[in-house]
């Protein structure tokens, strides 16, 4: 870990932001989680600089945003309440962790390097017939 970054962001306003939102209680209806989605996405996008900074995370700022949207993109079409009431808190959850440095950098390199082979993974195009029998499949 970085010796020039502070102790935790455990006093900067995204984190106590994010205990603040962490005590809202669930969601009832499906218009009332957009907000709550909407409000973690921008926290988790406001913490990438200090997270690149705090674990020597090798990607540009730009790179882990367009990642970490990837991430919401995923669940967009989710329509329980109760499963994105669940997602939400668990997305809490996270970046607390992240931002209160209980999480180690392998920890958060390993997430973003997940998400760089999901990405990798969904460019590649399928193997044709040809391709396997070239390589002997």
């Amino acid at each position: 870990m970085s010796k020039n970054v502070p102790a935790g962001s455990s006093t900067g306003m995204i984190a106590l932001r994010n205990a603040t939102q962490k005590s809202i209680a669930f969601s009832s209806a499906l218009s009332e989680t957009r907000p709550r989605v909407l409000s973690l996405h921008r926290d988790c996008l406001r913490s990438v600089p200090w997270t690149k900074r705090a674990f020597n995370v090798p990607l540009s700022d730009q790179k882990m945003r367009s990642l970490v949207s990837d991430v919401f993109r995923e669940k967009r079409n989710t329509t329980d309440v109760h499963q994105i009431n669940r997602l939400i808190a668990l997305g809490r959850m996270e970046l607390e962790e992240t931002l209160m440095l209980w999480k180690g950098e392998s920890h958060i390199q390993g997430f973003f390097d997940g998400l760089l082979e999901k990405e990798a993974a969904r460019g590649a195009k399928p193997p044709t017939f040809l391709d396997n029998f070239l390589a002997g499949k």
